[in-house]
């Protein structure tokens, strides 16, 4: 998979991201992983240290694209902003074992980085998760799954999205689990 389409003009459209269909894990009626799947999508831990762990160190971030946009409509609803209010939208390809595993995509509010984060701009190849599970006044408030979606351009086969606080601050990372990750974890969808 080239990480580049994910950062397509399509990829990085609002209606792109309005197609996901999120739910609570465990959701009645929803079609639900199987049990490694959803070992991994709802591990409250560092996504980054587990996935260190499962590639024997051998991990890394590439970072796609970082700029200040509109969220998609449902990202802004999460986090509370004017749908017109622009954010810092961070996205990034997770590898491990020299595969793109996950792509993830960051949303964090203005007035976050406004409260103290600041540095949450200056990540650059460094992980989110180094830095937020490092921070004892970061909690995670919600988290939602969803399957690959078959008009979304990335394919990838299950996906998380977690509303975070740093302090009272909030942010929004989505982990999308790629097809090369599923292929060396030898899981089924």
């Amino acid at each position: 998979m080239d990480p580049q389409q994910l950062t397509s003009r399509r990829a990085a459209s609002r209606p792109e991201w309005e197609q996901l269909n999120w739910v609570k894990p465990h959701t009645p009626g929803q079609i639900q992983p199987d049990a490694p799947w959803l070992d991994w999508l709802t591990d409250g831990s560092s996504l980054t240290k587990r996935l260190k762990q499962t590639s024997g160190q051998r991990f890394h971030v590439q970072l796609l694209q970082q700029r200040l946009i509109r969220p998609a409509l449902n990202e802004s609803s999460l986090l509370g902003l004017a749908p017109q209010e622009h954010a810092l939208i961070r996205q990034v390809i997770l590898h491990g074992a020299g595969q793109p595993w996950v792509f993830a995509r960051t949303v964090i509010p203005l007035s976050t980085l406004n409260q103290g984060n600041r540095h949450l701009m200056l990540l650059g190849n460094r992980s989110l998760g180094s830095v937020l599970f490092k921070n004892a006044r970061t909690r995670r408030t919600s988290q939602e799954i969803t399957r690959q979606q078959p008009d979304f351009c990335a394919p990838f086969i299950w996906g998380r999205r977690s509303t975070f606080e740093i302090g009272q601050a909030p942010l929004l990372v989505t982990e999308l689990f790629l097809e090369p990750f599923r292929q060396y974890l030898d899981l089924t969808p």
